[in-house]
């Protein structure tokens, strides 16, 4: 995938990048305020306005600079994949885990949105641009504890992530409404964002994709945990848009 944005999908190892994540606070990055000319579907859910400060993690409220070890099981398994958030998830056996890595989006604005703990489905299947992807999963946290308005601040980034290069090639994106689901036992709240008409600035690009977000009680490291799961559709090897379904499903407390 393409997009007019820089897909990032890096090994921990990697040295660049890391100076910068690591010095990142342990929430997710900001969004911008604006997203000028998309065209929607349907009008993205509202964000009730903030109005007091994030609550500070309590005393004692464990917290890990760094991803948890990958966790090795047999092929033909699914593959967990635990968070610096107290949860692991799983991704299809046929998805490579790359838990220790990061993954995301920038452009050549500066703007970017980055998760760490992430699965890849098919890696490098487009050999016309090094790091492709069908599909990518991944985690952040959040020191907000308002779930409807950071799983809407994470959805929102899907018109920039779909977006081209050049002005006016916007894509038609839909929202969800924030639905209440339970998560590990606790509340979570999930935003389905249904992307078309994406023009392809290359042949890796999709004409469509869904970005799907879930944020929900963290118990390390953050206040929320957000997931993501995002999906090209349209394309040849496409994973089915229920392959998110099941990947939410599994999460549970590590």
């Amino acid at each position: 995938m393409g997009l007019g944005k820089k897909l990032l999908t890096l090994a921990a190892s990697l040295v660049v990048f890391n100076v910068v994540l690591w010095g990142l606070p342990k929430i997710a990055p900001q969004v911008p305020d604006r997203y000028e000319g998309v065209s929607v579907a349907a009008r993205p859910p509202a964000a009730a306005p903030k109005t007091t400060a994030p609550s500070p993690l309590p005393s004692g409220f464990p917290s890990m600079d760094r991803p948890p070890p990958k966790i090795v099981v047999p092929d033909g398994q699914a593959q967990p994949i635990a968070t610096k958030f107290g949860l692991t998830y799983d991704v299809p056996a046929d998805w490579q885990n790359a838990s220790t890595g990061f993954g995301g989006w920038e452009d050549a604005t500066g703007w970017s949105i980055v998760y760490g703990a992430i699965g890849r489905y098919g890696y490098e299947s487009c050999s016309a641009q090094n790091g492709s992807t069908l599909g990518l999963s991944g985690a952040t946290g959040s020191a907000d504890g308002d779930l409807i308005r950071v799983a809407t601040e994470h959805s929102r980034n899907s018109s920039k992530i779909f977006s081209a290069a050049a002005p006016g090639t916007e894509p038609t994106v839909s929202f969800s409404e924030p639905r209440e689901i339970t998560i590990a036992g606790s509340r979570g709240i999930r935003i389905t964002t249904t992307v078309a008409d994406v023009v392809q600035d290359s042949p890796c690009d999709p004409p469509a994709a869904i970005f799907d977000i879930v944020t929900t009680v963290s118990y390390a490291t953050a206040v929320t945990a957000v997931f993501m799961v995002q999906l090209d559709q349209g394309v040849d090897g496409a994973a089915d848009r229920a392959v998110a379904d099941r990947i939410f499903s599994t999460i549970r407390r590590s």
